[in-house]
């Protein structure tokens, strides 16, 4: 006879064998991997497609890993849809749709690069529908465009840089704390947040707004009619209406989706075009107007 300790092994093995239980083989990276793009069709035509390029959002390069899911930035997702995009030879034109309150410089100025190099390469026209918030980076993306529809209700322009700063210094002298940070040079601790700005580390910084804007408005009067009245009120940063845009020369249009396709049909010289988008499994079917 088996020991006591021998019969209740056995007893817990069959009443496992019995209950179904089993071993399961999870394929983990199956998990974080990103699905390929699908081509969605929003309006069915001839040959001839319209490629609808969503950018949404806050405009990021990358982004982080979220537990077991791998997200995409802004700037890899439009690469991936760039790439599909130059293999397939019915694409005569791309709507560019854009509702982005802005983002990381650097990812903006990547994005706008990456639909100048697109549209050179492809020789299609671009033409931007700004649907909610075309701003700051946003709207630094729908310059690459070769016109600008925004609708009634969007807000545009946001022209300028953004660094934000506070200082806790106060604060933690109340608390009787004292910042001990070592550094290599005066300025290397510019910008900490354990000390007020010094009237040299807000020139530090100041002179690197002032650089990168200088770049955002030498994009807008590369890319738009603007007149140096124009330039005066965009200058300042303002964010405006999609009217007063049209007023300042920053869009060409005050209308909707249905204005944008009439003008990239009219500019790639087809009619009836098939409108398709890129999306991943899983994401959002919807229309022109919905997210993935």
């Amino acid at each position: 006879m088996p020991d006591s300790g021998l019969r209740t092994t056995l007893v817990i093995l069959s009443s496992l064998v019995l209950s179904g239980c089993a071993f399961i083989t999870v394929d983990l990276a199956s998990l974080t991997r990103i699905p390929g793009f699908e081509e969605r069709v929003l309006r069915s035509g001839s040959a001839d497609k319209i490629l609808v390029v969503e950018v949404l959002g806050p405009i990021t390069t990358t982004a982080v890993r979220e537990a077991l899911t791998k997200r995409q930035g802004s700037l890899e997702r439009i690469d991936g849809v760039f790439t599909k995009a130059k293999k397939d030879e019915h694409i005569k034109g791309v709507i560019l749709k854009i509702d982005s309150p802005g983002g990381g410089v650097t990812a903006s100025d990547l994005i706008y690069r990456r639909v100048l190099e697109y549209k050179a390469s492809q020789k299609v026209p671009v033409v931007a529908c700004i649907t909610n918030m075309g701003a700051s980076g946003g709207y630094m993306v729908a310059l690459a465009a070769d016109r600008i529809v925004a609708l009634p209700t969007s807000t545009v322009g946001s022209v300028g840089v953004l660094l934000p700063s506070i200082s806790i210094e106060g604060l933690i002298d109340n608390l009787g704390i004292r910042d001990q940070t070592l550094t290599s040079g005066k300025h290397k601790g510019a910008g900490s947040i354990f000390r007020d700005m010094s009237p040299d580390d807000k020139a530090i910084y100041e002179d690197i707004i002032q650089d990168f804007h200088q770049d955002f408005i030498s994009k807008v009067k590369a890319r738009r009619p603007v007149s140096e009245d124009d330039l005066k009120i965009i200058g300042d940063g303002r964010i405006m209406t999609a009217r007063s845009g049209l007023k300042y020369h920053l869009i060409d249009e005050v209308g909707y989706y249905e204005d944008a396709l009439k003008a990239v049909e009219t500019a790639a010289k087809i009619q009836n075009p098939t409108v398709v988008v890129y999306r991943r499994a899983g994401e959002n079917s919807g229309g022109f107007y919905s997210w993935p």
